[in-house]
């Protein structure tokens, strides 16, 4: 163990700080459960509110990847058929997440070709995909992937709404443990009731009433942690407008070795990783980090920097 700028390094494995990409923690527990027992009916505007993000018909499931799993199912795909992946960076980089569902159906591609049947996009951590209006020109079917992306959009609002469905991933943005929602754009009916539909539904409900404030403490906590990480050579992967709010701090490396930056943040409890194809990292940006937690953050990565060269 180190200490060093009055926190301690590589502390004993029981004694770790937990810093998640999801706002999720332990304490959400009894806070979530609470939620769920209250017995309030939700009001007409908090309901609209709902629909707006997820649409009048949609599907929950117990992750985002069994949502993909679910819309693929739906468009009768052979062997030897191609979706085409579209993301808002065009990096080499897609997430298995992604890849592995596709792959029960077919194959892949990053091109179009005669035998593409369905255009997978991928709104990556809440940077939207620009052209979504030559895509829909295509006249391919489209899945829009918002699971990084779930509060951001573009000028037209039009985000979400381009696809026969679209892809959210709850605990991503609240802090909640599991959940994926399938919004549902197009004539196809998904009755099935899940054991926990009623939960899913309850939590987003009410944490959506917050959802002006999330979004603006996850802008803000952005700057902070891209203000410090400046201070020690990084500088922002991604410039975000006024429609867009942020999943993650991404940013370009200074010269470090960012595998080596990444096995040193896990260990010392703080959920990151590398965007593979680019010299890029990133780490936590949710709602629930403080200033103190994020300069504990900043901390570690500046003490990797310049005192285990």
């Amino acid at each position: 163990m180190i200490f060093y700028k009055g926190q301690i390094i590589n502390p004993e494995n029981f004694r770790q700080p937990s810093f998640f990409i999801s706002p999720f923690r332990t304490s959400d527990l009894g806070k979530n459960d609470s939620i769920i027992k209250d017995e309030y009916p939700s009001d007409e505007e908090l309901l609209k509110k709902f629909h707006s993000f997820f649409g009048e018909t949609h599907e929950y499931f117990l992750s985002g990847k069994e949502a993909i799993n679910q819309a693929l199912s739906l468009y009768n795909l052979e062997s030897d058929d191609e979706v085409l992946i579209i993301t808002t960076t065009s990096n080499s980089y897609i997430s298995s997440c992604v890849t592995k569902e596709i792959e029960k159906f077919c194959q892949w591609s990053r091109e179009k070709t005669n035998k593409t049947k369905l255009i997978f996009v991928i709104h990556e951590f809440g940077k939207v995909y620009p052209d979504m209006e030559r895509i829909k020109s295509y006249n391919i079917p489209i899945i829009e992937d918002c699971a990084m992306s779930m509060l951001s959009n573009n000028s037209q609002h039009q985000i979400g709404q381009y696809g026969d469905f679209t892809i959210y991933s709850i605990p991503k943005f609240f802090p909640v443990q599991f959940g994926g929602i399938l919004r549902i754009n197009n004539n196809y009916k998904l009755e099935t009731q899940k054991p926990y539909q009623n939960y899913l539904q309850k939590i987003c409900l009410y944490y959506l009433k917050d959802i002006e404030n999330i979004t603006i403490q996850r802008r803000a906590n952005n700057q902070y942690l891209i203000s410090k990480l400046e201070k020690i050579g990084f500088k922002s992967f991604f410039d975000y407008n006024e429609h867009e709010t942020p999943s993650v701090c991404m940013f370009e490396n200074n010269g470090c070795d960012l595998s080596e930056l990444k096995i040193f943040l896990q260990q010392n409890g703080i959920e990151c990783s590398i965007f593979y194809g680019k010299d890029v990292f990133f780490i936590p940006v949710h709602q629930n980090l403080g200033t103190f937690e994020m300069d504990y953050i900043v901390n570690l990565i500046e003490y990797f920097v310049y005192e285990t060269k």
